[in-house]
Order: C-alpha cells, then structure tokens, then sequence
C-alpha cells in the first residue's frame, strides 16, 4: 500500500512539535491532520477516520492517556493503533499509556529515524490486521454459505430418509401380501396334485398331473429364492452368526437330494475333511446358498455321473468346492452367472439365474467370495470360500 494513502492524525497541544511532525511526515507522502488537543481529537474523529495516530500525553484539559480511552471506546476506531508522544520515561508513565490502549511510545526528543521507522511499521501491521479480518470475514461468508448448503442438503436428506422409511414398510407389507397370496393356492394346487397322481389312471392324464406338480414345485422353489434375495437386499443389521460345520451342512442338502441323485445314479462323494472344517455363519443362510449350487450340480450331472465336494482353504478362507460332470457353463452364461434372471445358457436357465445370484448374496454377506469355472476334462467347478 502507498503511503499516500495512508492518513495519520498527530494530536499536541505545542505547534512547534505538530510542525516537526509534520515536516518529518509529510515528505514521505503520508496524509496528515493534526489536532490541538484531546476533545479537538475526538471531534475529528467523529467525523473522519485514520490508520494511525500520534499522541501526546502531556496535554491541558484532558491529556493523552483520558484521550486515548475515549478514542478506543469509538467502535470505528478500537484497533487504530495509537503511538505516544512523551517525555515521561518512568516505567508507571509508560504502562499506563499502554493499559489505556497504545500500542507503542516515543520518547522526546526523538529521532527522525525512529519516528519513520515506528509509524511505518504500525501501519504495515495495522494493514496486516485489516486484510486478516478481510480474509476471516470471506472466509466466515463461505463457511456461512457451506453450512447452509450442508443445512439444505441434510434437510432433503431427511426427507429422502423418511420417504425411504415409508417404501421399506410398504416393500415388506407386500412382501409379505405376496408371501401370503402366492403360497396358499401354490399349497392347495400341490396337495391337489398328490391327490390326482393317486387317483387318475390314464397315462397320459397322469403325465399332465406331474407336470403341474413340477412346475407348482419350481414356482415355490423361485418365490422362496425370491424373497430370501429380497431379504439380503433390504438387510440393514449385522448377520446373527455361530461356529458352523461345513460337512454338516453339505450332507443336509445332500439328503435333501437324495432321491433325485438316487434316480439318476450319481455318485456323491464327501471330503470327510469337511465335518471338522468349522467357519463362522448363518446356517440358515449358508444351508439355502449350497441347496442352489448342490441342486445345480446334480440337474446337470449326467445320469451315472460323479459329485466332488471337497475341503478348500488357504489365504485366509476356508469353503468347500463343489464339481460336476455336467457341461459346464456357457460364455454367455458366464458373464451373467451371479445377476438378477442372468439368462445365458447351462446351470443359470433353469432357475432364472437365481440360485448363483443368491448364492453370491450370502457369501458377500458372510465377507467370503464365490468363484466359479469350467473344468477342461468336462463339468463345472463352484467354490465357497468363507473368511477365516
């Protein structure tokens, strides 16, 4: 900043030292008013501002140190600083010109130097100070705008909340609507079933009856897979989970199968290794994601083939691995085995691409992974791998 803009005020009631003052100042391009006494002061005051003031304190009437207080009691001019002028040199004089508010003091007579060396450096601090505030009340204005900002953002958020509170209560009541609705006629059409496979006698009849026995079984088994998907989706609390054996849970889904495997005469082979193999799980969970991949296995096994579930750890995990003889996954199916009706070819068509899908669901829960991929000599190969 120039010194030409810079306006100081020099208040003395002795014109000889206002005129050293001003000969000492006013080459140096500051602009300079002067004042004859304390309320003369005060009366320019109220009417004009200045960076910096020279002020005596020996003056008649109200001297500097009374002046300097009225001064600082001026909300527009508390942080002009104010350089005593004075003879006093006693340390009392000296701390009460700075208890009633200057920052500074020369003592007469003084050096021109010390004088330009004293002004400039309060007006550079004084300067200092003004852009400081500058930059604290930018920064209070965009810290002001933010906080609004976040205020309207966290009130939409609220909003979105709420509405969000209200669809998760209508998603579960309809879930539970569809539940309700789609079980009790699938259950009447299955007893009805049973019943006719009993009852009628003609061959081709009876063909129809199982037919409408398989699919009534397949539309159960796909809403049950549906709402369990529906369920890890929508789940918001942590898994209740126990010490669980891997064995004992592949040989539930294993006897759950046992007549399909019976029918077709697949061979089931069980790493034994897989009773003592315990991992931390929802058994429900975990029992729903190998029946998929177990049931998979064995549709698409060919009759007489050959199952391997076998012990699978290291890195950190520990699952089994499930392989087949079947044929295997196709490139389509492979991009699309763990989405939604990934619809692609072998092991996903048939169930609509559910079983895979909610098979990853449960281990992504679990914090395991699920890999998958085609064996050369033939089949497929599905493993489960849970954190250790």
């Amino acid at each position: 900043m120039e010194n030409s803009n810079y306006k100081i005020l020099a208040v003395d009631d002795n014109p000889k030292n206002l005129k050293v003052l001003a000969a000492l100042l006013s080459p140096q391009s500051y602009q300079v008013d002067y004042a004859f006494s304390g309320p003369e002061a005060i009366s320019i005051l109220e009417a004009e501002s200045y960076d910096l003031i020279l002020l005596d304190i020996m003056m008649p009437g109200m001297d500097g140190y009374e002046t300097c207080i009225r001064i600082k009691s001026m909300s527009q001019h508390n942080l002009v600083p104010v350089i005593f002028l004075t003879a006093k040199t006693d340390m009392a004089s000296l701390n009460k010109a700075f208890t009633s508010g200057g920052v500074d003091y020369l003592t007469k007579p003084f050096s021109p130097e010390e004088l330009l060396a004293r002004v400039k450096t309060h007006l550079e601090l004084k300067s200092s100070r003004q852009q400081l505030q500058e930059v604290n009340s930018w920064l209070e204005q965009k810290v002001e705008e933010r906080t609004e900002a976040l205020r309207s953002a966290h009130d939409e958020l609220e909003k979105a909340y709420r509405s969000l509170q209200s669809l998760d209560k209508a998603k579960t009541d309809f879930l539970h609507m569809i539940n309700h609705e789609l079980r009790t006629p699938l259950n009447a059409i299955l007893g009805f079933t049973n019943i006719l496979q009993d009852e009628v006698e003609s061959p081709e009849v009876k063909e129809h009856v199982e037919f409408i026995f398989h699919s009534s079984m397949r539309l159960e088994k796909f809403l049950a897979v549906v709402l369990q998907l529906t369920e890890l989706i929508a789940m918001d609390k942590p898994l209740k989970k126990k010490p669980t054996s891997l064995g004992r849970m592949l040989e539930f889904c294993l006897n759950d199968y046992v007549g399909l495997t019976g029918k077709k005469g697949i061979n089931t082979l069980l790493d034994p290794k897989l009773t003592d193999a315990l991992i931390d799980g929802n058994e429900k969970l975990i029992r729903s994601c190998f029946l998929g991949v177990v049931e998979n296995a064995i549709e698409y096994s060919p009759d007489g083939g050959e199952i391997r579930i076998k012990l699978v750890e290291g890195d950190g995990f520990k699952g089994c691995e499930i392989t087949d003889q079947g044929p295997g996954f196709s490139e389509q199916a492979m991009k699309n085995l763990f989405s939604l009706f990934g619809l692609g070819g072998q092991h996903v068509d048939e169930n609509v691409g559910l079983d895979l899908c909610l098979a990853k669901m449960i281990m992504d829960a679990h914090g395991g992974r699920v890999e998958v991929r085609n064996i050369t000599e033939g089949g497929a190969s599905v493993r489960m791998l849970f954190p250790e």
